[in-house]
């Protein structure tokens, strides 16, 4: 263990100690110039020894000076201290391919030798063992199974569609992407679901499940993945409508009366009607000691409260081997198949091993052609509206924007096309919200113009709120344009900022995190579009603080600002009540109004990139 070096008295001519000889008790061993074999995984933990340079080993007595050792495996922070003349040291690989660790020995006096290098290469961990993406023919009503595209292993378990499941429109990678449809308004079709001819893991080991869910509402318990045995479920991923939360779940055995262990998520109330990446998590530890085998549930690439103890939480619990199909969108309970899923699910993965948060928030995030894969799931647009509401035209069917009844109006120009023109005193418009599970990665643009001389005559200090998501009294998400005085020597500028705040269950802010842009708007910037952007980025972390959750940018048109340090939030906000452009909550008070106009907002499911952006806002400039 590490500890504190004593001193005792030694010769100022007494050498500083070599460089220390590195074992592998396994399972990584050393690369030579002709072997450089892959052996573990990331995260599973190497034993090394570290013993005195033989130089540094008196040969009369055997005694060394040497008395602890300073580790690290390069690239990471800090380093490690081990106690004794030889001492023995679990190193955990974050990632695969070569590894160094490198290790010095240090003496009494705390003087530390030049390092020694031992390098090892780490094999890549498994891959998933079953991947459905339903995006297989959609149009062909003739089609009811959908592929498992997972290449891992050499068996796959194609999916079978029932009781009037299908393909959606509405994808979690967006356009061209489709969706296993459980969503039917029809009665006679509320039992949809899909399931494989067998078990696609074996349950009594370590294994993942994750899935992205659209839950179309929450009236009842609806599960999205389960693999049944004769009588329970091995495992369920679900929503529970007596606890108002996401969970997972393990059968204790495969009997009727038997409790399930359960880990529910940390929020009640998810929100509905929203993308959620789900994933559920079973670890034996690598052993057959079933009093050490855990169950945790991550919500949008986060773990769930602690991993909780299977033993502990039901003492007649055993590990056992569902022996049915992979279930999508439903479970065995009781000796019968209930609980049918009402919505949308997506990209459903199974491996066979217990994945890392660090593993699980990277499959959040969804990667796609180099950047995270993103939804349009509103899209309020305008130039296509008429009279009093501004429809959503994304395909979710999202409530429109309802005008204020004073000082909102829509202009039509003589083009024929239309604006939200809004007179910076009264003039707004709302829908109810939330559009997005902002748990998770998210991003919203708005295309507006600033009214320059309304603008003017604003108050040094005032902040009009372009659009926002409402909680409490405040806003969870806000597209802000302030008028400050950074140099106290009043001359106004003008900035724009994307902002998040985070209250507590009494509504008082707990956290408020800002970016800003770089520089204030230009003359030539008002009265003229312009497109403002924020993302929301769950997945990424701050150095040196790899657990906060997520960070914000902020774009204008598609030149991403410079990152605010500080721009992560280390808690979660989801927004409730009124989303609404040209006004908004902050500070207590629902105004913040906009002089000026908006063309058009849109917010996507996950974190757009510059690219992205580039390619979504690009073709709506020239339209």
């Amino acid at each position: 263990m590490a500890g504190v070096l004593t001193t005792p008295a030694f010769g100022a001519d007494d050498p500083v100690p070599l460089a220390p000889r590195i074992t592998s008790d396994g399972p990584y061993t050393e690369c030579t110039a002709n072997d450089c074999v892959g052996r573990g995984e990331p995260g599973l933990a190497g034993m090394f020894t570290f013993r005195p340079n033989e130089a540094d080993i008196d040969p009369a007595t055997g005694k060394t000076d040497v008395t602890a050792y300073r580790l690290r495996l390069q690239g990471q922070q800090g380093a490690t201290v081990v106690d004794g003349a030889e001492a023995s040291q679990a190193v955990v690989p974050p990632d695969d391919g070569m590894q160094t660790l490198e290790v010095q020995a240090g003496d009494y006096g705390e003087r530390w030798s030049a390092p020694a290098y031992f390098t090892f290469r780490v094999k890549p961990a498994l891959g998933a063992v079953g991947h459905w993406q339903f995006a297989d023919s959609p149009t062909d009503p003739g089609v009811h199974t959908t592929k498992d595209t997972a290449t891992e292993g050499t068996e796959r378990h194609d999916a079978t569609l029932k009781g009037g499941a299908g393909w959606s429109e509405l994808g979690r990678r967006g356009a061209d992407d489709f969706s296993l449809d459980l969503n039917s308004a029809d009665p006679a079709k509320r039992k949809a679901y899909g399931a494989t001819s067998g078990p696609v893991v074996d349950t009594k080991d370590s294994f993942t499940v994750s899935a992205w869910a659209y839950l179309a509402g929450t009236k009842s318990d609806q599960v999205v993945l389960s693999a049944p045995g004769k009588r329970d479920a091995a495992f369920a991923l679900y929503y529970s409508a007596k606890q108002k939360k996401w969970a997972f779940s393990r059968g204790a055995k495969d009997e009727i009366g038997t409790a399930d262990v359960v880990s529910y998520g940390d929020a009640a109330n998810p929100p509905a009607r929203v993308w959620t990446h789900l994933a559920g998590v079973f670890d034996t530890k690598r052993d057959t000691d079933k009093t050490n085998d855990t169950v945790q549930l991550f919500v949008n690439g986060r773990p769930q409260g602690k991993p909780l103890n299977l033993s502990a939480a039901a003492p007649a619990y055993e590990p056992w081997t569902s022996s049915m199909g992979l279930q999508i969108g439903r479970t065995k309970d009781a000796g019968a198949y209930r609980q049918y899923f009402h919505g949308y699910v997506d990209e459903a993965q199974v491996w066979q091993r217990a994945l890392r948060p660090v593993d699980l928030r990277q499959v959040s995030e969804l990667m796609a052609d180099g950047g995270p894969a993103t939804a349009l799931v509103a899209d309020w647009n305008a130039r296509l509206s008429t009279d009093s509401e501004i429809k959503d035209s994304s395909g979710y069917a999202k409530p429109g924007l309802t005008l204020s009844a004073e000082g909102a109006q829509l202009h039509t120009d003589e083009s024929g096309r239309s604006q939200l023109v809004l007179d910076g005193v009264e003039g707004y418009a709302a829908a109810p919200g939330p559009a997005v599970d902002e748990t998770g990665s998210f991003t919203v643009s708005a295309r507006v113009r600033v009214d320059s001389a309304k603008w003017a005559a604003k108050p040094s200090g005032y902040r009009a709120i372009v659009a926002g998501q409402k909680l409490a009294d405040e806003s969870s998400w806000a597209l802000v344009l302030s008028r400050i005085d950074p140099d106290g020597d009043g001359e106004d500028v003008t900035v724009w900022t994307f902002e998040r705040t985070v209250v507590d269950a009494a509504g008082k802010v707990t956290e408020r995190v800002v970016v800003q842009a770089d520089s204030s708007m230009e003359p030539s910037e008002f009265d003229t579009p312009i497109d403002v952007s924020g993302v929301y980025d769950a997945a990424a972390t701050t150095p040196g603080e790899p657990d906060a959750s997520g960070r914000l940018k902020l774009y204008i048109g598609v030149v991403q600002q410079a990152e605010n340090p500080h721009a992560g939030l280390t808690s979660q906000a989801q927004g409730t009540g009124e989303l609404a452009v040209g006004r908004g909550s902050d500070g207590g008070t629902m105004d913040h109004y906009l002089p000026g106009s908006l063309d058009r907002l849109r917010i996507w499911s996950g974190a757009m990139t510059a690219n992205g952006l580039l390619q979504a806002l690009e073709p709506d400039a020239v339209s």
